[in-house]
């Protein structure tokens, strides 16, 4: 009897802070997005329902309903507790709105911020220099004459290399726009800032020691590393992912290891998990066991900063502790609900925090399914240590995944396999990496020894992400948004209910491996689109041009939309495309710019780059003046040697004109990137035939490149996009892919009026980009006389592949094509064209070649991927 009684004890769950947990939370929510009237309003509901429960709590006294009277009294602890917070949550969002500081909206400043976190390079968006976002807390700011001191939170979007030196809890002065903040979480409003900062007062004794661990931390890794693992180590041990590869990056995205790399709830419990896993092989003891979990934790809070982000991760990390040390559910759901209210007490913003909301999930996960799964699964025979990682890595996986859908649209279908074979090696990197963050401040030599023992665990770290996100099919897009996330909310779900029944466990057994035997094999023969490590897209969007280069995850260099928006917007939708971190538009022919709305859709577009002089001649209004050259420093997506950019308003005071270093930051709202032309039609476009039946020439008048041209303009300035002109001896670097700019020269001529714009082809701008695929030409429709040109500048054509100019028009030279020898030929066409692209003998010269032939018309959407000593291909048919 005593032993049914403890059995039935150790299943019942003590879900009575539960309510009040999730009414505080929800409360907050809503006081913080509704606005401050409507938490009031929330307030005074949630009191007049809890005087409504009190009295049915009297009656039930009086009546003597000992089970109901319990009910009743959570519930109306929880309510009153929730409108405590919908009217916290209200106060403080009435002191936002009321700001001194939304009054200079639209202004320039003069500011004193303390940061609270370290700046995040904006990833993807960095064409003109590094990109930055920092969090602080506002300490004063000047307009005119007038200094006004008081605080509040702002986001700092900012420009250039003297931002990434800025550290927590050191006030810096800098000169700044003020702008309403994207996101309404308590934060005051963006700061623009419109030049470097300069520090001002002391950094605190805590915060210096933290960044003289970290930055002796970075070196002696890398001293001790090679690339790769030099970049994840600190990135796993402090969260600092700044020397952390894009491809390596991206590679973790895709086998859901991404979690590892930042400082979240999930990263503390699955390493305290595996700490206290090691313990258990060890036969240390509970108590044991609990002391060294505990020290990690505060290892991993000083070392990575104490900032609220932080403090929120280890709460999580410390809740899992109790949960796995004392084998209780009991005790542990109780403790996070306590957990999550005192933290929505301190730091009210974690409501609507992302972050906030994975780390309560996984946490619940560990603590709610992870032990009972474990147990399962060592009921049928399994080891402990093996069961309880995959029961972990399981947990986190299933409750985490609807937020996750919802907030990417991507589902990762090798995450939870990834997860339990690198949770082994965690620990040991962890354990190692903050022993030589320790030692790194004390004696180098000693650091960079004990940091070369992390080599073995981290490079199996790097083969299971670089096997599992090569695996066909990795990852694949689902909807997004609240309408994915709820439906995946629902079959996670439905899905834990069900397979408690052993009959559906067995069903669903069956249906997976026979799914499984189907779907494998398929993947490895047709790999999910688009296949992972693909350098080159040529998007089918008919008689145009329509390309992409890959330069990090879900980020490419476009030239050209072809003449259709829907075709472009369709073929970077199906890459995941939603950075572009240049857009070229190689010359202004219809078949090559009028798709440009369709690509700025929904996308986050760094500059839009014409040809130089291109917007010379534009009626004025449409067009300013050129902006005098600026020189940019090199580095990752920066620009080698000068430029200009043009605006689109007279006086250079649009959202474009903000900024080649400001201007498209993430506060830019996808509303305002709306299309703004799919409606227009074909008379109001460019009559822009591109070419005539007799020659395969194309033609337009000057007034069509005039009206192409203004409507890019005005795509731009909506979408509040910088336009630059580029010219030859200009380059680029995209992480690891390197763009130069071949053609026009300095010396180009400029646009004729009145003339017939064949002239325009060899306008065209010239490409030359180096890959992991080997080098390749993007040419445009350079005819003849500009191929000429270009082999008379000495520098080399030599390129692995070529995109044919000109869509394969008879007016690409036999001597053009041998001085490019190249491996590859795309071409893109449209099928069934008028003009008889592409050529029967620019064809036949290229067979002689002996280059292998591909063709939009023939392949649709078509893919280039693999090494430069191994092309590969994949098109869409």
């Amino acid at each position: 009897m005593h032993r049914e009684e403890g059995v039935e004890e150790a299943q019942i769950l003590d879900g009575r802070l539960l309510p009040a947990a999730l009414g505080c939370w929800g409360a907050t929510i809503v006081a913080l997005t509704g606005g401050w009237v409507a938490g009031v309003v929330l307030g005074a509901v949630l009191v007049g329902v809890a005087i409504g429960l009190w009295v049915l709590l009297l009656w039930g006294m009086a009546h003597r309903r000992e089970s109901g009277r319990v009910v009743v009294l959570v519930v109306t602890a929880a309510v009153v507790l929730a409108a405590g917070f919908a009217m916290a949550g209200a106060w403080r969002e009435h002191r936002v709105a009321t700001h001194p500081l939304r009054t200079a909206v639209g202004l320039s400043l003069r500011v004193v911020v303390t940061p609270t976190g370290d700046p995040k390079a904006v990833r993807g968006n960095s064409f003109g220099g590094s990109r930055w976002v920092v969090r602080g807390s506002l300490r004063e700011y000047r307009h005119g004459g007038t200094t006004v001191r008081t605080g509040g939170a702002v986001v700092i979007l900012a420009s250039g290399d003297g931002w990434a030196t800025v550290s927590p809890g050191q006030a810096v002065e800098f000169q700044a726009k003020a702008d309403l903040p994207r996101q309404r979480d308590l934060t005051v409003v963006t700061l623009r800032a419109q030049g470097a900062p300069k520090a001002v007062g002391a950094l605190p004794w805590w915060q210096g020691a933290a960044r003289s661990i970290r930055t002796d931390f970075a070196t002696a890794t890398s001293e001790a590393l090679s690339e790769e693992p030099a970049g994840l180590l600190p990135a796993l041990v402090v969260g600092d992912t700044s020397g952390l590869p894009e491809e390596l990056r991206a590679e973790f995205e895709i086998a859901g290891l991404s979690h590892l790399c930042v400082v979240s709830g999930a990263n503390f419990t699955i390493v305290l998990a595996v700490v206290l896993f090691v313990v258990r092989v060890l036969t240390l003891g509970p108590r044991t066991g609990a002391a060294v979990a505990a020290l990690a934790l505060v290892m991993f809070v000083v070392v990575a900063r104490p900032d609220p982000s932080v403090l929120r991760a280890g709460a999580m990390g410390a809740i899992t502790l109790l949960a796995l040390v004392t084998g209780r559910k009991k005790q542990a759901l109780p403790a996070l609900c306590a957990a999550v209210i005192g933290l929505l007490a301190v730091w009210p913003a974690l409501a609507v925090s992302a972050g906030f909301a994975l780390s309560v999930l996984a946490t619940a996960g560990l603590i709610l399914l992870a032990p009972s799964w474990a147990d399962w699964l060592r009921a049928r025979g399994w080891w402990r240590v093996p069961a309880e990682i995959v029961a972990v890595s399981a947990g986190a996986f299933v409750v985490t995944t609807p937020l996750m859908v919802a907030l990417t649209g991507q589902l990762s279908l090798v995450a939870i396999l990834a997860n339990v074979l690198v949770a082994p090696v965690i620990a040991p990197i962890t354990v190692i990496g903050a022993t030589g963050a320790a030692l790194a401040c004390l004696w180098s030599p000693l650091a960079e020894l004990i940091i070369r023992c992390a080599a073995p665990p981290l490079w199996w770290l790097l083969s299971v992400a670089d096997h599992a996100a090569g695996v066909p099919g990795a990852s694949i897009a689902v909807p997004g948004g609240l309408f994915g996330g709820a439906i995946a909310c629902t079959i996670a779900a439905v899905g834990i209910l069900a397979l408690r029944v052993a009959t559906v466990r067995r069903i669903t057994l069956i249906a997976a491996f026979a799914i499984a035997a189907v779907l494998i094999p398929v993947r490895i023969w047709h790999p999910g689109w688009p296949p992972h490590g693909w350098v080159l897209a040529a998007c089918d969007v008919g008689q145009g041009d329509g390309l992409a280069l890959s330069v990090g995850s879900n980020t490419a260099v476009v030239i050209d939309v072809g003449p259709d928006p829907r075709r472009i917007r369709t073929c970077l939708d199906r890459l995941h495309i939603s950075r572009i971190a240049l857009l070229v538009l190689t010359h202004p022919h219809a078949d090559h710019i009028d798709g440009l709305t369709g690509a700025l859709d929904g996308r986050e577009v760094a500059a839009i780059a014409v040809g130089l002089h291109e917007l010379d001649g534009l009626a004025p209004g449409v067009t300013a003046e050129s902006e005098k050259p600026r020189n940019l420093q090199p580095g990752p997506g920066a620009m080698v040697g000068d430029h200009q950019s043009r605006t689109a308003t007279e006086k250079c005071e649009s959202p474009a004109a903000e900024g080649f270093l400001g201007s498209n930051e993430p506060g830019v709202s996808r509303a305002e990137r709306a299309s703004a032309g799919d409606s227009s039609t074909a008379s109001e476009r460019c009559a822009v035939g591109d070419d005539r039946r007799a020659t395969g020439d194309g033609h337009t008048g000057q007034r069509g490149r005039v009206e192409g041209l203004a409507q890019v303009v005005k795509s731009a300035e909506r979408a509040a996009v910088p336009i630059v002109e580029l010219s030859a001896g200009q380059a680029f670097r995209f992480g690891s892919v390197e763009v130069q700019v071949l053609a026009p020269g300095p010396d180009a001529p400029r646009p004729t009026p009145g003339a017939e714009a064949d002239e325009a082809n060899d306008r065209s701008i010239v490409l030359a980009a180096t890959t992991i695929a080997g080098r390749i030409l993007l040419t445009g429709d350079i005819e003849e006389s500009a191929q000429n040109a270009l082999m008379h500048t000495g520098i080399s054509l030599r390129a692995d592949v070529l995109k044919l100019p000109h869509h394969g028009s008879r007016t690409t030279t036999k001597e053009f094509l041998a001085a490019v020898q190249p491996r590859l030929t795309v071409i893109s066409v449209g099928a069934d064209n008028t003009f008889g692209h592409p050529n029967a003998t620019v064809l036949a010269q290229l067979s002689e070649l002996g280059t292998t032939v591909v063709r939009t018309d023939e392949h649709g959407d078509i893919l280039v991927l693999g090494s430069e000593q191994s092309l590969e291909l994949v098109s869409a048919r």
